[in-house]
């Protein structure tokens, strides 16, 4: 399928398209010479990693045979580390010098 028939799928832009293409994100993609093309089991694949159960949480939605509604599986993460983050502050006029506010709070890396 062509870029613009996935877009129209999905209904995004194509330049969203064009973006993940150069970030790495999205479906695999076919390069024929100068034009893009997606293998409908690419996209599909890509549909199945993508489904989610919860906006919350990075799980995995399992379909049963016996049960047709999704169940809720969690994926194992690895461990995150954290940092600690460095605040620069202005007090006073602008002539006043910088100083650092560590902060208490670590953001995962």
């Amino acid at each position: 399928m062509t870029q613009t028939e996935l877009a129209e799928r999905w209904r995004i832009s194509e330049a969203t398209l064009e973006r993940w293409r150069t970030e790495s994100n999205g479906p695999l993609f076919l390069k024929l010479g100068n034009q893009v093309r997606y293998r409908v089991q690419d996209v599909e694949a890509f549909e199945e990693v993508a489904l989610r159960g919860s906006t919350k949480t990075d799980g995995v939605v399992e379909q049963t045979a016996t049960d047709p509604r999704p169940a809720f599986r969690p994926t194992p993460h690895a461990a995150k580390s954290a940092r600690l983050i460095t605040i620069w502050l202005r007090t006073g006029s602008r002539n006043t010098r910088l100083r650092p506010l560590v902060a208490t709070r670590t953001l995962p890396r």
